[in-house]
């Protein structure tokens, strides 16, 4: 759900079907001579008579070149004109070689710039590199590395942050650091892309890198490992009531065993109530969406929403329940709070519209994003992906999330997502994702109020609204929707 920062689109749902269709099926391409047209008809006919799709789901196509002599020649199928048009940019171009990469290039272009025409922001295509980075460090959720997050910074790559527990923070390198050689040799200029290429590399194996830090210059000879980012955090955060809170930053393959881990460690410690705070995380995988919904959503609490974690409807307008599943854990109902905010998307939305549909915890914060769509991923066979919009998504009671869109593909403010229970602004003196800086984050003290509130026997409804009277805005007309 991809994906996916705009919420980032970086996570979102996957379901890999492995198909064998070649990219250049899809592509449309622009012809401008009649005569050569037909030429180049006539000389790829041979080789495009009948392509079978190498997929037992997928049809044959079948391209229909005409041989009268002279003739226009038209298609049924776009990858005819596709093909032609690369011929034709091989024999006639001025002043360029067509080499296999440089074709490569062409098609990605071209697929990018169709996918473009659809105006979806969740639909894209992913090169080989990039399919490989997105499935190592976005859906798997670990990585063979040393484990840093880099950025560009003009003709530098620089270490943004070393993930926690990992090689790279263990060797001592830190947030600031500049990489001016790898191995021996400079990558002063070289792009992102490029100089990660060369630092990642298997488990067990070294890599050495020359670092710039101030005005000194430093040498890290660092072993490569198996890296698994942490993507919970966990704490107590009211020693007083035993009210924990959990911040979870996406939804990969990692997620629901790293967050019955810190569930179970609370407990342990006598939680009584939970903050469960998905502010800023973009969402993920569907999957492991319902597996912690299921978490917090026993099966049979509500029988009129049939179990359902969320539905999902097929272009063809049928709807299907997803169920939420029997899971293990030791979480065990209680006060529950969950903070949402403009940046919580997708899975993440899932998950709250679930727990809140089904009345087991309260929404305190702002709109969420308004990401209900499915994103489904295509492998390709030259190993690259696409990652098309195949479905919606309600949540169980068939509240439509997706935010809407003006004649001119533009985002209308204010449309879609989840309405917060109880609506509170975060303070401006708060630094976005900042969850050290408890003086300031106004959302955190409505939610701990709530709580306290709820575990003081204040009824439900009683709760909110004195929580929203003390921390929310003074107008709460816009907030009509509640689910």
């Amino acid at each position: 759900m991809s994906d996916l920062s705009q919420s980032n689109q970086k996570r979102v749902y996957f379901l890999p079907l492995y198909i064998g269709a070649i990219s250049i099926a899809l592509l449309i391409g622009y012809l401008t001579s009649r005569e050569a047209v037909a030429k180049s008809n006539l000389l790829i006919k041979k080789q495009l008579v009948q392509f079978q799709v190498n997929s037992s789901t997928q049809p044959v196509l079948q391209a229909n070149i005409p041989t009268t002599n002279g003739a226009s020649a038209h298609s049924s199928n776009p990858m005819i004109d596709y093909l032609v048009t690369l011929d034709l940019l091989k024999k006639n171009y001025y002043g360029m070689q067509f080499d296999e990469a440089k074709v490569q290039k062409l098609t990605y272009n071209a697929i990018d710039g169709m996918l473009l025409n659809l105006h979806d922001p969740f639909t894209s295509f992913m090169t080989p590199t990039e399919w490989n980075q997105f499935q190592t460090t976005t859906t798997r959720g670990d990585f063979e590395g040393i484990g840093a997050m880099l950025m560009q910074k003009g003709p530098y790559v620089e270490i943004e942050e070393p993930i926690k527990t990992s090689p790279a923070e263990k060797a001592g390198l830190r947030a600031g650091d500049i990489i001016s050689a790898v191995n021996g040799t400079p990558v002063t200029g070289k792009s992102l892309t490029a100089v990660v290429n060369i630092i990642k590399g298997p488990a067990h194996t070294y890599v050495h890198l020359t670092i710039v830090r101030g005005k000194s210059t430093l040498h890290f000879s660092i072993m490569r490992a198996l890296v698994k980012p942490p993507i919970v955090e966990y704490w107590m955060e009211d020693n007083k009531y035993k009210i924990g809170h959990v911040v979870l930053d996406e939804f990969n393959e990692q997620t629901f065993t790293q967050l019955n881990l810190a569930l179970g460690a609370l407990m342990k410690q006598g939680m009584r109530a939970l903050v469960f705070d998905l502010r800023y995380n973009p969402g993920g995988l569907v999957t492991q969406a319902i597996k912690t919904a299921s978490i917090f959503v026993p099966r049979g609490t509500d029988p009129a929403l049939k179990n359902n974690a969320m539905i999902i409807q097929k272009g063809n307008g049928k709807q299907t329940g997803k169920k939420l599943e029997h899971v293990n854990t030791p979480y065990r109902p209680m006060p529950l709070a969950i903070l949402v905010n403009g940046d919580t998307a997708s899975a993440s939305e899932i998950v709250s519209g679930c727990v809140s549909n089904y009345h087991m915890g309260t929404l305190i914060g702002q709109r969420t994003y308004g990401k209900g769509c499915v994103q489904t991923l295509f492998p390709l066979d030259d190993g690259s992906c696409l990652r098309l919009t195949t479905d919606l998504y309600y949540t169980p009671d068939h509240y439509d999330l997706n935010y809407k869109i003006d004649d001119n593909f533009n985002r209308i403010p204010g449309s879609g997502g989840l309405v917060p229970n109880i609506h509170v602004l975060p303070s401006p003196n708060w630094i976005p994702a900042d969850f050290d800086d408890k003086k300031n984050d106004t959302q955190l003290h409505a939610a701990l109020t709530f709580l306290r509130d709820r575990l003081n026997k204040i009824p439900l409804a009683q709760a909110e609204k004195m929580v929203e009277q003390k921390y929310g805005p003074k107008s709460n007309s816009q907030l009509s929707k509640r689910i």
